[in-house]
């Protein structure tokens, strides 16, 4: 993601910022920043924050993040931060306590389907189902994903990658009363589950749904069920959304409408809308405050998973 972001900001024509410098632990990747880039690379958190930055976006593990964000939130610096924000809700709001006290902005990255629900032409939602998918292999097969193999550092999967659908969900309909969680794995005993299934109860009545792996196909899939119209999202970066009314249309009868992809800012992780932020001098929704929901759902599912019984989410600590 560093990679993605670094080449997303210094490429653009638009955005008037530019990436300037890199940390991480691995030799290997600095190299990387520094001979690719043309970045400083280091291994200090703080000789980077030494640079007078403006910003900085933390694509790191997710153990690292709070330690980072508090750093960079005392040093002055805008922050932009990757989901899951941490590992535990007191790392988060240990975070969101150090941004609030500089008063600098912070943005998460984020997927944007909620302005076709709110605009009334879905009717009342009844059900929200997010698929997503990242074909990377399982651990039979051969794949050692980092998250998968390194559950203290990432969180295990539904942390570390089922946290952005139920961020999802969150961020479409609002609070959970209640999720329900059932997890598989290939790995050996103390590696990370590698499916994740969860039905949630939101508290405005309506019900979702979320399934996530580590395998099969690269691919996103969501389907809104509304009292006038449905909504059916296929695809990844170039998504298709496709939209059928239900009044006057008998089963079987009549075709969706193809409507232009809803979310504009995928291509650069909402790097752009962090950017147009700091410009306004305003704040994000997408902030480490509204992720924190996430995070606190992904932990009530697998809470949910290992007793067999659904769970309030505003009951995990």
């Amino acid at each position: 993601m560093g990679r993605k972001f670094t080449r997303f900001v210094n490429e653009s024509e638009t955005i008037d910022a530019r990436i300037v410098a890199a940390v991480n632990r691995g030799e290997a990747n600095l190299e990387v920043a520094r001979h690719e880039f043309g970045l400083l690379g280091t291994h200090s958190v703080e000789e980077a924050l030494d640079q007078n930055l403006d910003f900085v976006i933390i694509s790191s593990t997710t153990v690292a993040h709070a330690e980072q964000v508090v750093a960079a939130a005392e040093a002055g610096c805008h922050i932009f931060c990757e989901k899951p924000i941490a590992l535990t809700l007191s790392d988060a709001d240990r975070m969101i306590g150090a941004v609030g006290r500089a008063g600098v902005i912070s943005t998460v990255n984020y997927i944007d389907l909620r302005r076709l629900i709110e605009s009334g032409e879905l009717g009342d939602v009844l059900s929200l189902s997010h698929q997503k998918t990242r074909g990377y292999g399982l651990y039979a097969g051969g794949a050692r994903h980092r998250a998968i193999v390194e559950p203290d550092e990432s969180g295990g999967w539904s942390v570390h990658h089922a946290c952005h659908d139920l961020d999802f969900l969150y961020w479409c309909l609002g609070t959970f009363s209640t999720v329900y969680g059932a997890l598989a794995s290939t790995s050996p005993p103390g590696m990370s589950e590698e499916v994740v299934e969860a039905i949630v109860r939101f508290d405005c009545g309506a019900v979702g749904s979320i399934a996530d792996s580590v395998s099969i196909l690269r691919y996103h899939f969501t389907r809104v069920i509304g009292s006038k119209a449905s909504a059916v999202v296929q695809g990844e970066n170039d998504a298709t959304v496709f939209l059928r009314q239900h009044e006057g249309i008998p089963e079987g009868a009549g075709s969706a409408i193809r409507l232009e992809v809803q979310d504009r800012k995928r291509p650069g992780g909402g790097i752009d809308h962090f950017f147009e932020c700091i410009a306004a001098g305003v704040d994000s929704p997408h902030n480490l405050a509204s992720a924190r929901y996430s995070l606190q759902a992904a932990l009530a599912l697998q809470k949910s998973a290992a007793s067999g019984q659904p769970v309030d989410p505003a009951l995990v600590t």
